[in-house]
């Protein structure tokens, strides 16, 4: 083996090893912000769900093969997952369809997946919802910033759900397992 092939190989070793620091710090982010979630949401969603207001800042990855039958995609797939970018509440104006949004698609996903977003609003036992907003596929990269809602929402808070579906850009266009996140939708 030559010097340059020495290199390559311990390149990828780097890369390698790299790939899963950022791994293990990935999953603690997770555990922690799903005990956070579960603490909020026995607390009554904490003392003042607008402080988040709409930067949230949390990025959920889940795995599209799992439990969902279809076949596996390639190596890089498996290892990578769909990074999602989370919140816990949004903040709308009162009587107008227009809003602004930040429903983005991260570049992480590297031309893998596109995602589409709806927005869902919950009735008040949270077991029936309105559809206020479905999106087209969005790019990695790329981002929702307006929506027009299916109709105007009187002041007051929300039970709602973002619901986020993937899809693997194959020649099918295979959706792969959705994530729902839970939010607070505050209106003023």
């Amino acid at each position: 083996m030559n010097v340059k092939g020495k290199k390559q190989e311990k390149s990828s070793g780097v890369k390698r090893l790299a790939f899963l620091i950022l791994l293990i710090f990935l999953l603690l982010g997770i555990v922690t912000c799903s005990r956070l979630t579960e603490k909020r949401n026995k607390d009554g969603y904490g003392e003042n769900p607008a402080s988040s207001e709409k930067a949230g800042g949390v990025e959920l990855v889940i795995d599209p093969n799992e439990n969902n039958g279809l076949p596996s995609g390639t190596e890089q797939d498996l290892e990578q997952g769909v990074v999602i970018a989370g919140r816990d509440s949004m903040i709308f104006s009162a009587n107008t369809k227009e809003q602004e949004v930040s429903f983005v698609n991260p570049e992480e996903n590297a031309q893998m997946y596109y995602l589409t977003f709806e927005l869902r609003l919950y009735d008040s036992k949270g077991q029936d919802y309105e559809v206020l907003y479905t999106s087209g596929l969005v790019e990695p990269g790329k981002s929702i910033n307006r929506i027009t809602l299916s109709r105007q929402l009187d002041k007051g808070e929300y039970d709602a759900v973002i619901h986020v579906q993937p899809y693997r850009m194959n020649e099918e266009k295979t959706f792969t397992n959705n994530a729902d996140m839970r939010i607070r939708l505050l209106v003023d």
